[in-house]
């Protein structure tokens, strides 16, 4: 197995890693390619396929709270705004990860980012 390597970043590499959060195929891209091999790259792809799940598992949670406490009173009036706060959450740290990536940073998603550390050596 290879070893990441630490290359200069290139204007691309930061464009790609940057793009890789809101357009998660990308990420996918340089995981499956030798792009893989450049520590930075890696490191965000990772981080980026980490946060879908994370977004992924906060949605069916709320859908699963959202249905219980909907049959039992009237809170599903109440957590019926948590959906579009969970998406502008998702867009608000998509767009600065993004950004942090593009200025070539290695920028760590709270929660998230210590998980792309561990898998993206």
């Amino acid at each position: 197995m290879q070893q990441p390597s630490t290359q200069p970043m290139s204007n691309e590499n930061r464009l790609l890693a940057a793009l890789g959060y809101p357009f998660g195929i990308i990420a996918i891209i340089v995981l499956v390619t030798d792009m893989k091999n450049n520590r930075f790259m890696k490191y965000h792809a990772v981080q980026s396929l980490f946060f879908y799940l994370a977004l992924i598992v906060l949605l069916v949670g709320s859908s699963i709270l959202l249905t219980i406490l909907g049959s039992i009173s009237s809170g599903f009036f109440f957590l019926g705004f948590l959906y579009p706060l969970v998406f502008l959450a998702w867009f608000v740290l998509t767009l600065y990860a993004a950004v942090q990536a593009y200025n070539g940073k290695m920028y760590s998603i709270p929660v998230v980012g210590p998980f792309a550390a561990k898998y993206a050596p």
